[in-house]
């Protein structure tokens, strides 16, 4: 498991409608992830929550246990692309105190670098304690078009249980980690999205509870069981509101043979462009 931290820096998620924790209650999710065995956390310099993560490991002692992913901002536009990423690289190393367990693209556009210019990733990976590099995909031909890259990636990918499409996507095992598994919130939260939100999503929502709901079907339950009982991932990618979310999740019974039945029969129809995270 892997805990997101997308929320402790920025109001995140469709179905968030309370705003960013504070200090003290990100504090408290975190030190319960930890005693239940979430090891890994997952940021990124554009999160605001770097630096929160930081705090917590060293307060904690945790430098020399955890494991980080962060990620390259977007190099859209830019034409001094190595000077922008070492010195990202830098800021998110002294932000979190602690070495870089993956290091992603955020933007899977700019994975073409690892292409185009393997020497300097390579010396990357040999002057700073990062373990390996990774990029944050949303089609599976952003993973397709890597596949002559001489390193070893890792990917992060959408992965839910409307979204599907990179079941047959060959990835390296244990460099697998599935995003998205709730939609920010849309197939956990019953509760009404956020204002502003596009209709067609709110159909989507409507749809989606329904359905589950006549088989007496957990949301939470659902998104959950369908990523771990899948082969597709190594990780899973997940992330809360509050420590209550949290202490729901860590509840869960994810072997449910009621669950696995109902999802291996499960389906709906949607759109693509509304399972897109951005």
């Amino acid at each position: 498991m892997v805990l997101g931290t997308a929320q402790f820096g920025m109001d995140y998620g469709i179905a968030n409608v309370s705003g960013k924790p504070t200090k003290k209650e990100v504090f408290n999710i975190l030190s319960l992830a930890w005693e239940k065995g979430v090891w890994r956390f997952d940021t990124a310099p554009v999160y605001s929550s770097e630096s929160l993560l930081g705090e917590f490991i060293s307060t904690n002692g945790l430098q020399d246990k955890v494991k980080v992913l962060t990620k390259i901002p977007s190099l859209d536009g830019l034409t001094d692309y190595e000077t922008i990423i070492i010195k990202s690289t830098e800021l998110s190393l002294k932000n979190l105190g602690c070495p870089i367990d993956v290091l992603f693209f955020h933007n899977p556009n700019d994975s073409i670098l690892l292409l185009k210019a393997p020497e300097f990733f390579d010396g990357l990976l040999h002057d700073y304690p990062i373990s390996s590099l990774g990029v944050s995909v949303y089609e599976p031909n952003d993973v397709e078009k890597l596949l002559g890259c001489p390193l070893e990636l890792a990917f992060q990918f959408p992965f839910n249980v409307l979204d599907r499409r990179f079941e047959k996507v060959k990835m390296p095992v244990g460099k697998r980690y599935a995003r998205s598994i709730s939609l920010q919130g849309l197939l956990v939260s019953k509760n009404i999205l956020r204002p502003n939100t596009n209709l067609d999503l709110i159909d989507l929502h409507s749809q989606f509870h329904n359905k589950i709901s006549k088989y007496n079907i957990n949301p939470v339950d659902c998104a959950l069981s369908f990523v771990a009982n899948s082969e597709t991932a190594d990780y899973i990618l997940f992330g809360v509101d509050n420590i209550d979310h949290l202490n729901d999740l860590f509840s869960k019974d994810l072997n449910n043979n009621k669950i696995i039945k109902f999802l291996n029969e499960f389906v709906m129809m949607v759109d693509n462009k509304l399972l897109d995270p951005r």
